[in-house]
C-alpha cells in the first residue's frame, strides 16, 4: 500500500478531492498551537462534520459537508476518514484547507504531533512530526490501535494487547490477553476485556494492574481521569488514586468522551451534552442527531515560576496539560517560593504527590464521599482534625466553610501548609526519602501495594527533568518503599 501525503495546494487537486472524498476538502494547512480557553467539540451528524470552539455555548462551524464515515480531532488537528478510505487532515484554525494523508484506511488516530493509521489489510504505521513527515511501519494483524505522543498501543487480531513507549522504532511490551479495547492517556494504560471487566495501569509498562469495575462497553481515560459506560447505559467517572470511588454522572448514555475538565455523552435518543469542571459542572446539550463526537482540550501556554505547565506537560504528558491546571500553577509557584519547595528534589517529591492526589487540580474533590470534610484541593485535606488545624493556621473556618480548601484562592496555601506545618515533607524530600514523603501524606497504602513505587516513578522523572535530565544521585539510594 501506498501512501500520499501531497498538499492541496493545486486546483486539479482540489477537484480531485472534491470528486474522490468528502465534499468542501480544499485549501492548504498552517500549524498552530491551539490557543488557552479554546477547547474544541466535533460532532458527526448526517455524514456532516461540525465544529464549534471556546465556550459550550459558541456556534457550530462546518468543516465537511458529506461523505465523513468518522473523525478525530487532537490539539489543533482535525482529520476525516471518507467512506471511500482516504484520510485528510488540517491543522491550525478551523477554517484551513485539508492536507490528503493517506489512503486505504480502515481506522486512524491523531496525538501531539502523530498521525497513525490501521490501513484495510490490518497493517499499521505512524508518521511522527509535520504532516509530511515520513510513515513508519509499525506491526500488522491488528484490529485496533491507540496513539499518544510517547506511545503506540494495538489489539491484535489474538486479542493481545501490546505497547511501545518512545521512539517509534522501539520494541513492543506485551500487556494483556482477551483484549476488546486498549486506551492509552499519559502514564496510564486501560483494557476493557472480551468480558467486560476494565483494568488499569499506571507509570511504566510494566507496572501491575489494577481492577477497576465489571459489565463495562466503553472505556475512556484523559489524565488522572477513568470514565465507562456501563451495560446498563450508566456513563460513571473516577478521578485520581486508581482506588477511587466511582461517580455517576447520567443515565441513559451510549458514548463518552473526557478531555481535560469537560465530559461529554451521547445519550439514547442522539443528543450530545458537555460540561465543564468535570464533577462539578452542569450538562448542556450540545447537538442532536450525533453519530460520532470527540472533544480536545486547549493546553494554556500560561507559566509558573518554579514549575510551569510546560514542565508538567514534558513530564507526565500532554493529558495534564489543561486549563485548571494551569490556572492553579501560579499560586502553586507563590506557595512553593514561601514554602522552600525550590530545589529539584523538593519540587519532585511535591509533583509526584500532586500528581496523585488530585491530578494537579486546584479544585479537586475526593469522589464519591459527600462527607463535609472528604478530600479537597491540590493535596487533597481530609478530616475533621486537619480541617480544624488548617484553619486555625490559615484564618479560615474550614471546619464549616471546607469548600474553601478547593477554591483558587486558598488551594496551593493548603497544600503548603501541610507540606510544611502540618508535616515536614521537604525533609523527606532532601533524603530522597520517597516512602517518607508518602507517609507524611498519609494515604491508604494498603488498597494498592504498587502505589508506593508509581508514586516513586513519578518523582524520578520528575527529578530528572528538573535536574537536566539525569537522576543526582545513585537511583539505588532512593527510597521508595513506605
Amino acid at each position: 500500500m501506498t501512501f500520499s501525503a501531497k498538499q492541496a495546494f493545486g486546483a486539479a487537486l482540489i477537484a480531485s478531492i472534491a470528486f474522490t472524498g468528502p465534499t468542501g476538502l480544499t485549501g492548504t494547512a498552517q500549524a498552530g498551537e491551539l490557543p488557552s480557553g479554546a477547547h474544541r467539540i466535533g460532532v458527526l451528524s448526517g455524514g456532516k462534520l461540525l465544529l464549534k470552539e471556546g465556550d459550550l455555548h459558541e456556534s457550530w462551524v462546518e468543516q465537511v459537508g458529506g461523505g465523513v464515515q468518522k473523525f478525530e480531532i487532537a490539539g489543533d488537528r482535525i482529520g476525516v476518514l471518507t467512506g471511500d478510505g482516504k484520510l485528510f487532515v488540517k491543522e491550525g484554525h478551523l477554517r484551513e484547507g485539508w492536507n490528503e494523508q493517506a489512503h486505504g484506511v480502515r481506522d486512524f488516530r491523531l496525538a501531539g504531533d502523530r498521525v497513525g493509521v490501521l490501513r484495510g489489510d490490518t497493517t499499521v504505521a505512524v508518521k511522527d512530526g509535520d504532516l509530511n513527515a515520513t510513515w513508519i511501519e509499525q506491526t500488522s494483524g491488528v484490529r485496533d490501535l491507540e496513539l499518544t505522543p510517547d506511545r503506540v498501543g494495538v489489539v491484535l487480531d489474538d486479542g493481545r494487547a501490546t505497547v511501545k513507549e518512545g521512539g517509534l522504532h522501539e520494541g513492543w511490551v506485551d500487556q494483556a490477553g482477551g483484549v476488546a479495547d486498549l486506551e492509552l492517556s499519559a502514564d496510564r494504560i486501560g483494557v476493557l476485556r472480551t468480558d467486560g471487566t476494565v483494568a488499569v495501569k499506571e507509570s511504566n509498562l510494566r507496572s501491575s494492574w489494577t481492577e477497576q469495575i465489571d459489565d463495562v462497553r466503553e472505556l475512556e481515560l484523559s489524565g488522572s481521569t477513568i470514565g465507562v459506560v456501563t451495560g446498563g447505559g450508566l456513563a460513571t467517572i473516577k478521578e485520581g488514586d486508581l482506588h477511587a470511588a466511582w461517580v455517576e454522572q447520567t443515565s441513559g448514555a451510549t458514548d463518552l468522551q473526557i478531555a481535560g475538565d469537560r465530559i461529554g455523552v451521547v445519550l439514547t435518543d442522539g443528543t450530545l451534552t458537555v460540561k465543564d469542571r468535570g464533577f462539578h459542572g452542569s450538562w448542556v446539550n450540545q447537538h442532536g442527531g450525533v453519530q460520532q463526537f470527540r472533544l480536545a482540550a486547549a493546553t494554556s501556554a500560561r507559566d509558573g515560576q518554579h514549575v510551569s505547565l510546560a514542565d508538567v506537560v514534558s513530564i507526565y504528558g500532554a493529558a495534564y496539560g489543561t486549563d485548571a491546571v494551569a490556572a492553579g500553577l501560579p499560586s502553586l509557584n507563590a506557595e512553593m517560593q514561601a514554602a522552600g519547595i525550590t530545589s529539584p528534589t523538593r519540587k519532585a517529591a511535591f509533583l509526584a504527590t500532586l500528581k496523585h492526589e488530585s491530578g494537579f487540580r486546584f479544585h479537586a474533590g475526593e469522589a464519591g464521599d459527600d462527607g463535609t470534610h472528604r478530600g479537597r484541593g491540590s493535596v487533597q485535606l481530609t478530616g475533621d482534625v486537619n480541617h480544624r488545624a488548617a484553619g486555625n493556621s490559615l484564618g479560615h473556618d474550614f471546619p464549616n466553610r471546607p469548600e474553601g480548601a478547593e477554591s483558587l484562592a486558598r488551594s496551593a496555601r493548603t497544600a503548603h501548609w501541610y507540606w510544611t506545618v502540618a508535616r515536614n515533607v521537604n525533609a523527606a524530600a532532601d533524603a530522597y526519602d520517597v516512602g517518607g514523603a508518602g507517609r507524611a501524606t498519609g494515604y491508604s497504602h494498603a488498597p494498592d501495594p504498587a502505589e508506593s513505587l508509581n508514586r516513586c516513578t513519578d518523582y524520578k522523572k520528575a527529578l530528572a527533568h528538573f535536574n537536566g535530565g539525569g537522576l543526582p544521585v545513585p537511583e539505588a539510594t532512593i527510597t521508595c518503599a513506605r
